[in-house]
């Protein structure tokens, strides 16, 4: 064996030698790509919220930073703030934290913190803070294809204008309201939009701290056709329900003591937001609702029609505590076998 064969180098030492060259070189080309990224990520939403502001509405991320290299990418924000000129809303929070994987970047987790401030004119402002409020959203190039929010230890006031015909002008009402949990689930379903809600604990007090009901755990499970578009870029507006129909196929209410009352059926909604349809309602206990809303409804004319409604189920349940029956809604009125029991906001 001669010194040259001593010397060159084995055919596996050169294979380790140019795998190693070809990791270094893939680190360099992926370190350069995910952080050309997010210096595009940070340019262009810089951009987009100029452009936003210049139309009248404006979003700010004070401290806009992206991080998580190397396997994820995410926007971080020390507070946010958002301002609708148009209609005369503005909200505020705390910190924002968003985290996709790299391999994976259209579906994010997010986490924001309060405390939030809200603004609707004339006079509606609502302030709230939590433990926690997690978002998971999966995108597409033309919008979401799913999202899902949850909270825990919801807390805030609402201060709405009061709108009786002796209110003096600014005069408001003060709302404290709580919730353990809470959970909003979105997804698309072909062309129709899959919609749950949830609620847990929620309490509902006066300025004076009396709850109006005892707290309440409800849910809502529903399909409207057509109207996967409102996942879509630009999709929601105030109005993206009108001229719709669908399917609720569960809504509960439970504040406890078995009381208990569901809901199903068809729906739709027409060119003014009126809701109609014909929904299947079973009420448990209906003596303990009665005593209840008749304390959120102390005036005399709420509490003869609470007394009427309850009596008419007890009726058509032959004198028992529970009855199952059919829930018929108009252009928004309610009837209990052709009698109107109550109006439904508009959408």
């Amino acid at each position: 064996m001669t010194a040259a064969d001593i010397a060159a180098p084995s055919p596996g030492s050169r294979k380790i030698r140019r795998l190693a060259i070809g990791i270094v070189l893939f680190l360099i080309a992926y370190s350069g790509a995910w952080f050309f990224a997010a210096n595009q990520i940070e340019t262009r939403l810089a951009a987009f919220l100029v452009h936003r502001k210049a139309n009248g509405s404006s979003a700010e991320c004070d401290g806009m930073d992206v991080r998580g290299f190397p396997f994820r990418i995410g926007l971080f924000c020390n507070s946010v703030r958002l301002d609708d000129a148009g209609r005369g809303a503005s909200a505020s929070f705390g910190a924002l934290r968003s985290a996709a994987q790299v391999y994976r970047p259209g579906h994010a987790i997010i986490e924001l913190d309060g405390p939030a401030e809200i603004r609707f004119s004339p006079g509606m402002t609502v302030s709230a803070d939590w433990t926690l409020l997690h978002a998971s959203v999966q995108a597409t190039l033309s919008g979401l294809n799913r999202t899902s929010i949850t909270y825990d230890e919801l807390a805030g006031t609402a201060m709405l204008p009061a709108f009786e015909d002796d209110a003096a002008p600014g005069d408001t009402h003060k709302f404290i309201f709580n919730a353990g949990h809470g959970e909003a689930h979105l997804r698309q379903n072909g062309p129709d939009l899959d919609a749950a809600l949830s609620v847990d604990k929620f309490d509902l007090k006066l300025d004076d701290g009396l709850s109006l009901l005892p707290p309440v755990n409800a849910s809502a499970d529903m399909t409207f056709v057509d109207r996967a578009s409102l996942m879509q870029k630009g999709g929601w507006k105030p109005d993206a329900l009108r001229g719709s129909k669908g399917e609720m196929r569960n809504v509960t209410l439970d504040l406890g003591n078995s009381m208990v009352t569901t809901a199903s059926g068809p729906f739709s909604v027409n060119d003014q937001g009126l809701i109609s349809g014909e929904f299947s309602v079973t009420m448990k206990n209906i003596e303990g609702w009665r005593q209840n809303l008749v304390k959120v409804f102390p005036d005399k004319d709420d509490t003869v029609m609470v007394n009427n409604i309850a009596n008419m189920l007890t009726a058509l349940a032959d004198g028992k505590n529970e009855a199952t029956v059919k829930l018929n809604v108009r252009d928004g009125i309610a009837f209990l076998a052709f009698f109107p029991i109550g109006e439904l906001p508009q959408l």
